[in-house]
């Protein structure tokens, strides 16, 4: 049989570069760097291009690519390795071992710290990112499963409970029984809540975060699995496993401690990312090949975009010009352009470009570089 060559990457170049004769879109200065497990690498992509641009290779398989200020680091979860990326050279730079195989990492609220905690032992280590030590440390009395932070706490899934830390001196504050196995978790945006996802029950469970006090349980119709937030934090969107083949998604009101409503947000509802600018939520559906966008005030569909693949994580661009869909069977970002799919007189909303990036992608971050 012949080969055609008509891949769908071709097809999108072909359409791209038809669309060359319209008004050219504001670029975006910035790299966008994706954590490919199956390339042992960080596959580094020119934004203001929208092309692959290198891949930094590793000794062990990455996980989490976190972006603290203009700083960007790595975790290797096997390796028990935290590692800073040369964004001068492209290469991995500096490298700090931890005490046990690395769980999750995220950066401190302000900025200033990473916080990481691992398994094997259970512990949870505050960072310095300029001279990449661990400033404090302490024990977890469980196996830690997730984690989020606050000003000035933080919180951990374990098995049935939520161990409460405060970050100042790093000392445990107190516990919680959740009931069963913790997953994905998150505080209020005013730190003062708690909100947990409870995968076996079909729950989400709130805590006062000053007293560890239970406050609620909201029963859901799937399995919670992520957790985003619109802008002012009055509104929480919840997606659940892709296994599950449901098509909606929940919102909750953390404020008031209630499920709000459940919407469909296209075939079985996955990745989210929230644009402020415009008072949107972005779902991609790994089931369909699509990419939904929601009007956050109507919470009707204000447009959709066939991406292709399996999209999985979607990020925006910090100007919320472009989102970036990144598909977790190919690796291939697909780049819808907002202005172009929010267009309601064109009837078929069409990708702005579609780019090769690392197999088997597990984490990705947008940074900001000079013009």
């Amino acid at each position: 049989m012949v080969n055609s060559g008509l891949t769908r990457r071709t097809l999108l170049a072909t359409a791209f570069l038809a669309g060359c004769s319209r008004k050219l879109a504001t670029r975006y200065f910035g790299w966008l760097f994706v954590a490919s497990a199956a390339e042992r690498g960080i596959a580094v992509a020119d934004l203001a291009e929208f092309r692959h641009a290198t891949t930094i290779t590793l000794d062990q398989v990455p996980g989490q690519v976190l972006r603290v200020g203009t700083r960007v680091f790595v975790t290797c979860p096997e390796a028990r390795l935290l590692l800073e990326l040369d964004l001068a050279h492209f290469k991995a730079g500096r490298r700090l071992s931890l005490p046990g195989r690395i769980v999750a990492a995220v950066a401190s609220t302000d900025g200033n710290s990473l916080v990481a905690i691992t398994e094997q032992p259970g512990a949870l280590c505050l960072i310095d990112p300029i001279s990449l030590q661990v400033k404090k440390q302490v024990l977890l009395p469980e196996r830690p499963a997730g984690l989020a932070v606050s000003d000035n706490m933080a919180a951990v899934a374990g098995p049935e409970t939520i161990t409460r830390i405060s970050l100042p001196d790093c000392k445990i504050a107190g516990q919680s029984a959740a009931g069963s196995a913790c997953g994905v978790i998150q505080f209020r945006k005013d730190g003062r809540m708690i909100l947990a996802g409870l995968p076996e029950s079909k729950q989400i469970v709130t805590f006062d975060s000053a007293t560890g006090s239970l406050l609620a349980r909201l029963p859901l119709a799937f399995a919670p699995e992520r957790f985003s937030f619109n802008d002012n934090g009055g509104q929480m969107f919840v997606t659940g496993p892709v296994s599950a083949s449901q098509d909606t998604i929940a919102i909750v009101n953390p404020y008031q401690s209630e499920v709000d409503q459940t919407i469909i947000a296209g075939r079985t509802p996955h990745g989210m990312a929230v644009s402020a600018r415009r008072n949107l939520l972005l779902v991609t559906n790994p089931g369909s090949g699509d990419l939904t966008i929601l009007d956050i005030d109507t919470r009707h569909l204000a447009a959709s975009v066939h991406v292709g693949g399996k999209p999985g994580e979607v990020l925006l661009t910090p100007d919320e010009e472009y989102a970036l869909v990144i598909s977790e069977d190919s690796g291939d970002v697909a780049v819808a352009r907002m202005q172009t799919v929010l267009d309601k007189a064109t009837r078929t909303k069409p990708l702005f470009t579609v780019f090769p990036m690392g197999g088997n992608p597990v984490s990705a971050a947008v940074v900001p570089r000079e013009a």
